[in-house]
């Protein structure tokens, strides 16, 4: 991949990071509208449904093939439940501890998540071994994590 490739793809990383907070706040104010984090979780991956159906259909693309969705494997589906939870814990935990506290725990926890997937190679993923670089990076953000709580 080329250098001006990377950046690009660096700076849309940056830019889906700094959705979250975002999201967060926009997801606790909607629970907070409806009274209830289920109907709020629900109504977000409703619009999103609908947001992503229109931009495919304009854009045109193919649909994939009843052979292209039965040859995934059936566990990559269970990522839309996945999705659907965060969803639900960050209306449950944004209004209690505060945008800044969910968005630096959520980091960890996808810090966390993400050495473990990749130490074992799970979910088909290539194996990059634990070292002490990378402990040490996760010991700066526990560190972060507590100074975010705690101030």
């Amino acid at each position: 991949m080329k250098m001006s490739d990377q950046l690009s793809f660096i700076l849309l990383a940056l830019c889906a990071g700094m959705m979250i907070p975002f999201q967060s706040a926009m997801n606790a104010q909607l629970g907070k509208a409806l009274q209830s984090p289920y109907y709020a979780a629900l109504s977000v991956f409703v619009i999103a449904a609908i947001g992503l159906s229109l931009y495919i259909l304009a854009n045109r693309y193919v649909v994939p093939s009843t052979q292209q969705f039965s040859g995934a494997p059936t566990w990559s589906y269970l990522g839309g439940i996945l999705g659907g939870a965060y969803i639900l814990l960050i209306v449950l935990c944004a209004p209690r501890l505060g945008i800044g506290n969910v968005t630096v725990l959520v980091l960890l926890g996808q810090i966390l998540s993400a050495l473990l997937i990749d130490q074992f190679g799970l979910l088909r993923s290539p194996v990059h071994v634990l070292n002490i670089q990378r402990i040490i990076g996760v010991i700066l953000v526990i560190a972060g994590v507590y100074l975010v709580k705690k101030f």
